[in-house]
């Protein structure tokens, strides 16, 4: 089995397991995280919204909450995971299962794309980010937030995740991160990092892509 398709394999199983609790058990870590990305999203000007790992679509319902008038798509590889979204969303987004990796939508289609809490995830980020870099319209947005590795404890789940059963590939600095959605054809606009309690260090990069 290769090193993706075992990723994939230990982040279904643990995710579909998850689901059903998912937003209740994370619940602190969860919110920080939406409110650092929504700080913002609520800002940007966009008709066609894409959530990247979409999760239980609690995202995708506050973009739903602060405008009807936007189309809404997340997409995720967790059928456990969609389901959830499917009952919170009540039709208001298109949900489809898939993979960062492989986006099925055409070029340019979405004038804002998100990730929360999702990216530590991916097995080939490079990958990843450049067909997101591909299905962003000119003038567009790209808003990640993630882990940060800048922080003591996000280092040490960094090592040690890689060891136990728990899906989980590599967590981010700012600085590496910014490499990579340079290298993916990306220009970053801002970037902010926030403890937001004795353990969890996130980052919220916004960037657009280069013409």
């Amino acid at each position: 089995m290769r090193r993706d398709e075992k990723e994939a394999s230990k982040l279904l199983k643990e995710y579909s397991a998850l689901a059903p609790m998912y937003d209740q058990r994370w619940a602190t870590y969860l919110d920080a995280s939406f409110e650092m990305t929504f700080e913002i999203v609520s800002s940007l000007p966009a008709r066609r919204v894409l959530d990247v790992a979409c999760g239980t679509g609690r995202l995708l319902e506050l973009l739903a909450r602060q405008s009807e008038h936007v189309a809404l798509t997340g997409i995720d590889r967790v059928p456990a995971m969609l389901e959830v979204a499917k009952k919170r969303l009540y039709q208001r987004a298109a949900l489809l299962e898939g993979e960062a990796q492989k986006l099925p939508f055409d070029d340019a289609k979405f004038c804002l794309v998100t990730s929360t809490n999702a990216l530590h995830y991916f097995p080939n980020v490079d990958t990843a980010l450049r067909e997101i870099r591909r299905v962003i319209s000119p003038g567009g947005n790209l808003i990640i937030t993630d882990w940060c590795r800048d922080y003591f404890w996000m280092k040490v789940l960094n090592g040690l995740l890689p060891w136990t059963r728990h899906a989980h590939v590599h967590t981010f600095s700012v600085i590496e991160l910014k490499r990579c959605l340079v290298e993916a054809g990306f220009s970053i606009v801002n970037e902010k990092k926030r403890k937001i309690d004795w353990f969890w260090g996130l980052m919220t990069i916004h960037a657009t892509p280069l013409s």
